[in-house]
């Protein structure tokens, strides 16, 4: 099926802007040059409009026009919103001043983050070929499993020991149903490519077809793998990958690590009502040396 662009986002908006005074057909003059419209004498730029539309590259020139008038409008209608609001004085209550100081300090520490994750040496592909030959459950021998699940909460211990006996998901459904609780019958698939490996590793202990547990969150998830194959993911493509997972995973430790370091250079200045003051970390006990940790995989899986 081909889509379709009509005029109509394009026809909205100039029936908005028209219905707002704005399009030059009564009073004032129309807006020329870098101004592309205005609200009530308040300008609104090509910048302006550019940015709204998030940098999205759009070739073909009537897609183009259609999705600039669409966020034009986005703009013009947010503008209108904001007069009404300062009206209604809105801008003035303690609640909305929160808010404000809460996203602007949102705004710049992303900003400071993204700037210390800056400068970040890029990966070799030598490290990366190393990475895929160390972690073969990902690439060479990467595990594709279909499990079907059982979502819940509430379960209880008692509950628990009734599920122990089970060996299939019918039965842990008839257990549910007889306790009057509320579950839901879902499948997923598992990528061994992109799983926790510590995760990865408890699920290839597992006797065929048994059944296991995990919390997320407040829900509880009983599952079992229905089927698993091999898919090997190999060649230049797993490269490409593992350099792209190696740049995050050293993004995120070096950006860590200077966060760490401010948070430790400014104790001094920080002062805590007795109330909400945190205790005081638990020394660990001194122990052997492990291993490395292995890096965790990246975050979304390649379509093979």
């Amino acid at each position: 099926m081909k889509l379709t662009w009509t005029h109509g986002a394009a026809l909205i908006a100039c029936v908005a802007i028209s219905g707002c005074g704005l399009g030059g057909g009564k009073g004032g003059k129309a807006p020329t040059g870098q101004v592309v419209a205005t609200v009530d004498g308040q300008e609104i730029t090509a910048m302006e409009l550019n940015a709204e539309l998030a940098g999205a590259q759009v070739a073909d020139a009537a897609q183009r026009k259609a999705a600039e008038q669409a966020a034009l409008r986005q703009i013009i209608m947010r503008k209108l919103l904001v007069k009404q609001a300062k009206e209604a004085k809105i801008d003035k209550s303690p609640a909305y001043a929160l808010q404000q100081e809460r996203a602007n300090e949102n705004m710049l520490a992303g900003a400071m983050q993204r700037n210390l994750a800056q400068g970040i040496a890029e990966p070799t592909r030598e490290e990366a070929e190393r990475f895929v030959a160390e972690h073969p459950k990902m690439f060479a021998q990467r595990r594709v499993m279909v499990v079907d699940q059982i979502v819940t909460s509430g379960l209880t211990p008692a509950l628990t020991k009734q599920l122990e006996p089970a060996t299939t998901l019918e039965q842990i459904e008839a257990v549910f149903q007889g306790a009057a609780l509320d579950y839901q019958r879902t499948t997923v698939v598992l990528d061994t490519l992109n799983a926790p490996p510590a995760f990865v590793e408890t699920l290839m202990k597992l006797p065929p077809s048994e059944i296991f547990v995990f919390p997320r969150g407040g829900a509880v998830i009983v599952n079992q793998i229905r089927d698993s194959r091999i898919m090997p993911f190999t060649g230049d493509r797993a490269v490409k990958y593992a350099l792209t997972g190696l740049k995050n995973l050293r993004t995120q430790e070096s950006v860590a690590k200077k966060m760490e370091a401010l948070e430790k250079g400014a104790v001094d200045k920080i002062k805590y009502n007795e109330a909400y003051k945190p205790k005081p970390a638990a020394k660990a006990a001194p122990k052997a040396a492990a291993p490395a940790a292995k890096p965790a995989a990246p975050a979304s899986a390649p379509n093979t």
